[in-house]
């Protein structure tokens, strides 16, 4: 993270390219509520800011595919933060 300007904002499409990803599909995870949180400036304009998506990041960072994510303790009240459902 850049420390010296922390108010850096990507793009919907910028963020898109970063993870190999389609606008649209940042479109819907915004409606579905997951995702990385978002600012949206006016009735159209999106932006994410760099610290929020490096946070979103290291947050969902797995050395499996069967690893469950616990999240950490001060990002429980993130929006996008999702405890981990209960296995019976």
């Amino acid at each position: 993270m850049d420390k010296s300007n922390p108010k850096i904002f990507l793009t919907p499409t910028a963020l898109a390219s970063r993870w190999e990803l389609t606008p649209s599909t940042l479109s819907q995870w915004r409606w579905n509520g997951n995702g990385p949180p978002y600012h949206k400036m006016g009735k159209k304009k999106i932006l994410y800011k760099l610290e929020e998506i490096e946070r979103f990041e290291a947050n969902n960072l797995r050395s499996s595919t069967s690893q469950i994510s616990l999240g950490k303790a001060q990002d429980q009240d993130k929006p996008w933060f999702r405890p981990p459902k209960e296995i019976d």
